[in-house]
């Protein structure tokens, strides 16, 4: 099995994945919890929407080092890109705000969608 660990973005995804089960939204990257939309890396987040998620994992994962260390954050960046190639091919498209805020999408679509992505960077 694929151990998450072993690549940044499929960590990435594994963060973004635990997000959502604690709280999904549409309409925005993330909702605090009022329903007010708020940066997908926001303290006050409580749900976020495939690509809040994502983007909520990378800041957590740059933290205060965002503008220290660029090598690192150059390493993160492709694991970003990498996560949402991988992420654009299991839900069979590169407009993931679009297909998450479909109205008959679900969060069992959405998880599952980030479990094909992870697959997906198994074949790397």
């Amino acid at each position: 099995m694929f151990q998450a660990a072993a690549h940044p973005a499929a960590a990435m995804l594994s963060e973004a994945r635990g997000l959502l089960l604690r709280g999904w939204c549409r309409g925005a990257q993330a909702r605090d919890d009022t329903g007010s939309g708020v940066p997908a890396w926001s303290d006050d987040a409580r749900s976020w929407s495939l690509l809040g998620a994502l983007l909520a994992s990378w800041y957590h994962e740059q933290g205060e080092d965002l503008d220290r260390d660029v090598a690192a954050h150059s390493v993160d960046a492709r694991a970003l890109g990498d996560a949402t190639a991988a992420l654009g091919d299991a839900a069979g498209t590169a407009s993931l705000e679009q297909w998450n805020d479909e109205p008959r999408r679900t969060l069992a679509d959405v998880v599952a969608a980030i479990d094909r992505a992870t697959e997906i960077l198994e074949s790397f």
